[in-house]
Parts: C-alpha cells; structure tokens; sequence
C-alpha cells in the first residue's frame, strides 16, 4: 500500500495538468496568446483550489504533503505574485515579434509548480524536487532576453553554477540526516553529544536554505543574476522564490527553538544580511541591483522573527511577508511600464530624473513602494517592521534589534536617494514610458498601491494567525488540514 501518497493539495495536479497543457499546446501550434491565457486559467484555478485536497490526510510523518494555514497562506501569496509576474511580461512578450516566447509562460508555470511543492512539503524528496523544479524553470527565464543575449546567457551560468553548489550542499545534507534517522520526514535530525553527524546534516540543509535565500555570505550570485533578467523574472526570484524557501524554512524547523548549537550562526548570518545587504547597496546606481540588495536585508528582517519565536511571530511574519511581497512587485511593476532604450532596461537610477513632473502617478505610486519597504508610513511596512521589531523585545533580542534599527537607517538613505531622483529638475529628460495603453499594467499597479496603502492602514486585516502558538510540539506547522479552524 502506498496509502500515504494518496493525499495531495489541489494546486499541485492543477500547476501539474496546466505545465503539460502548455507543452502539448506549444508542439500543436505555437502562439504566444494562447500560451498566456493557458497560464493565465492555470494560476487562476489553482489559487481558487488552495483549500481542496485529493485523498484524506495522514498522521503527521505519514504523507509527503500537508495542507495547514501556513501552507494555505504562503501559497496563496505565490500564486497571487505569479499572476502579477505573468501580466507584467504579457505586453513585452507581444512587443518582440522576432522572438515570440511561447515557452515562456510554461516555464513561469513550472517555477510556481516548484514553489507551491516546496510549501506543502512535509518530506525531503518532494521539497527537493521543488527546489530542483523551480531552479530549472528559472534558468530558461533568466535566459529569455534575446535584445540582451550576452548578458542574459552570462546571468543564466551563474545562475545554474551556483545555484547547483547550493543544491548539492543540501542533497548532501539530506543524505546524512536521511543516514541518522532512516527517515525523509521534514525535520532537524535530533543531536548528542556523542554523535555529530545530525547537527553537521543540519548545518548543511541550512546553508543550502540560505543559498536560495541569498542570504550573507551567500549572496553574491543575486544582483548580478537579476539584473541579467527580465525585470518581471528578476521579480519573480526577489518575491516567489524567497516565500517559497523562507516557508520551507519555518516548517522544517517548526515554531520552537532552533537547536542550539545553530544559535551562533544564525545570530552571525542575521546581522551580516542586515548590514550586508544594506551597505552593498548604497552605492547603486541600478534600481533593479539596488531591490536585490534590498531583499537580502530584508530576508535578514524576516530571519529576526524566524530567530524569534513567541506570541508575536506569526503575525511579524504574515504581515512582513505580504507587505514585502506587494511592495517589491508594485516597484517591479512600474519598471516594467517604460520603454527600454538602446543600452538600458528602465531600471539606470539616473534617468528616472524628473519623474514627478512628467509621469506624476507613477513616480508617486513608486516612492509609496519605496517608503513602504523601508518601513514608513503610510506603507504597509511601517507596521511590518515594526511587527519583527517587536519580537525581537519579546525575546530580548538587543544586538539584532540595534542591528535592525542601524540597518533601517541605511536603508532609509538609498530608498530616499531614489526618491530624491525623482523629484529632479523638471527640464531634465527622463525615463519616457512606453508607447500604447496597458490596462493590465495600469490595473495592477493600482491595486498594489492599494494593498499597501489600506493595509497600512488598517494592518489588523493583513495579519491571519498561521502559525500554531509555541507550546505547540517541535514542528507543530503539521496540523490536520480539515478539522484546524481556519482561524486561531
């Protein structure tokens, strides 16, 4: 019997039938408009199957998926960022009739399929796969700029070099604990004194995790590689792929405390990722370089609450999450409104000049963006940060919150330089926009806006209780997908 293979989240066979739809649809006939509204129904019906499973649920160790809140929650914020990403590229796909990009939205279905696996994961083999499924489709991605060959092929390499140094760190990490325990279930091997084995396979995964997160010092392989990409591809590595690993993350370590013998490195990853990412980036002159850096401090903002748990993590990490998300996408978004001129993508600082006088609402909604992700109001990130912040008093936590604080203020000068950018002299030329109405992009750009905004403003309603409490037992993420209320 393989009873325990039998149950699986919807959105699973769904991305699963949409991949091999395109496939079959691409070898019929090639056309780039049926492609992109077969991708467009697949992420739609799979974000409307998010709570339908098929089979009935195992006890805890017994299935290779689960479907609780925090799998629910995580997932539904990929698939909402993938349809984003999807309408971001769809008029550019249609722009280059010389290169029409069919595959495209197959691989950017195939990347959420990843993503999606890695959320319901409860076991290393599908985890993996996900992680191995996401980290191919991305190598066709970032490799989908034939007006930038050079540099798309370039980005592509590193991408696929180091990415496989990460994935064979955590294969081989995965080989030891499965060496200790005898067991693919989704958890840190238990250590002794006598037997170091579990806490090396530990530190191995966790290193091959932080890789994918671009966290300090494994980061270096993230600015170069998203700014060789497409800017909605590069958006789909700073917003889909970090959600999919940071909830990979929680789960395999559950809502306790993280063993000790990992505190003193991941106390030491957390303020270099803050202070790394925040540095390295104020010396950039590319916006889409500059949000690179800046997602690998706030991957170290989001560590904090990882580091920390209590009554306060669940909602520092929710609400820290979709305000990351719905910012970085929005700022995404608007670079992908403009032109691209002879030598540059939209995304050179520098002829952003003047902004607020020639594209009002569009430099406003930007700096909006901007001021949300570094943590002022009326953003929705204002109450984020402040929501990790406060976990870190919970726990007492004083060198990372002065660490958060010192980085925030790093941050606030290159997000403001941005914004000072925009508020040049209004005779300089700047960035001019594309030609021909969006509406998709016109729409989406809205309603990010909107997101941030209100959910400033009324943050209360950002914020679902995911996480079980921490008395719950060591990775009690694992909860009955049926009889778990939805609301704690």
């Amino acid at each position: 019997m393989i009873a325990h293979d039998l149950f699986l989240p919807l959105p699973l066979p769904i991305l699963s039938l949409g991949s091999m739809l395109l496939l079959g649809s691409i070898a019929w006939r090639r056309s780039l408009t049926r492609s992109l509204a077969i991708g467009f129904f697949t992420l739609v019906l799979a974000l409307g199957s998010l709570n339908y499973h098929l089979g009935s649920p195992q006890v805890e160790g017994a299935s290779l998926f689960v479907q609780d809140r925090w799998a629910n929650y995580t997932a539904l914020l990929i698939l909402l960022s993938s349809l984003c990403i999807l309408l971001m590229s769809w008029r550019d796909l249609h722009h280059d009739k010389t290169h029409p990009m069919d595959e495209y939205p197959l691989l950017l279905v195939l990347g959420t399929l990843g993503a999606i696996t890695m959320v319901f994961s409860t076991n290393y083999l599908p985890f993996f796969l996900g992680v191995e499924i996401q980290t191919l489709s991305l190598m066709g991605l970032v490799a989908s700029r034939p007006y930038y060959f050079a540099q798309a092929t370039e980005a592509s390499m590193k991408y696929l070099i180091l990415s496989g140094v990460s994935s064979a760190i955590l294969l081989f990490g995965i080989g030891l604990a499965y060496a200790t325990t005898g067991s693919l279930y989704f958890s840190p091997p238990p250590a002794s004194p006598d037997n170091t084995i579990p806490a090396i396979a530990t530190i191995m995964i966790l290193v091959g995790v932080f890789f994918k997160l671009s966290a300090v010092p494994f980061h270096m392989w993230l600015p170069d590689v998203m700014e060789g990409s497409p800017p909605p591809v590069a958006a789909f590595m700073a917003v889909v792929s970090k959600i999919a690993i940071f909830s990979s993350l929680v789960r395999y370590f559950g809502t306790e405390e993280t063993p000790v013998y990992l505190h003193g490195i991941l106390f030491t990853v957390i303020i270099l990722t803050i202070l790394g990412g925040n540095i390295l980036a104020l010396r950039q002159t590319n916006l889409i370089r500059l949000l690179a850096y800046s997602s690998i401090a706030h991957v170290g903002y989001l560590l904090i609450a990882f580091f920390s748990p209590g009554q306060l993590r669940s909602e520092a990490i929710t609400l820290y999450l979709a305000a990351y998300a719905a910012s970085t996408l929005g700022i995404f978004a608007i670079i992908c409104a403009f032109s691209w001129a002879e030598n540059s993508n939209g995304s050179h600082i520098p002829e952003w000049k003047g902004l607020f006088y020639t594209r009002p609402f569009l430099a406003t909604t930007l700096s909006l963006m901007l001021l949300s992700l570094a943590g002022i109001p009326p953003g929705i990130g204002f109450f984020a940060k402040f929501e990790v912040a406060a976990t870190g008093v919970e726990r007492q936590q004083t060198l990372l919150l002065a660490t958060l604080v010192v980085g925030s203020i790093i941050g606030l000068y290159y997000y403001l330089y941005v914004i000072r950018t925009l508020m040049g002299a209004q005779n300089t030329p700047s960035l001019p926009a594309k030609e021909g109405h969006s509406p998709e992009l016109t729409t989406l750009i809205v309603v990010l806006t909107l997101i941030v905004v209100v959910g400033g403003i009324f943050p209360a309603r950002m914020i679902p209780q995911v996480l079980p409490s921490p008395t719950s037992p060591q990775n009690g993420l694992v909860n009955d997908p049926v009889h778990e209320p939805e609301n704690s």
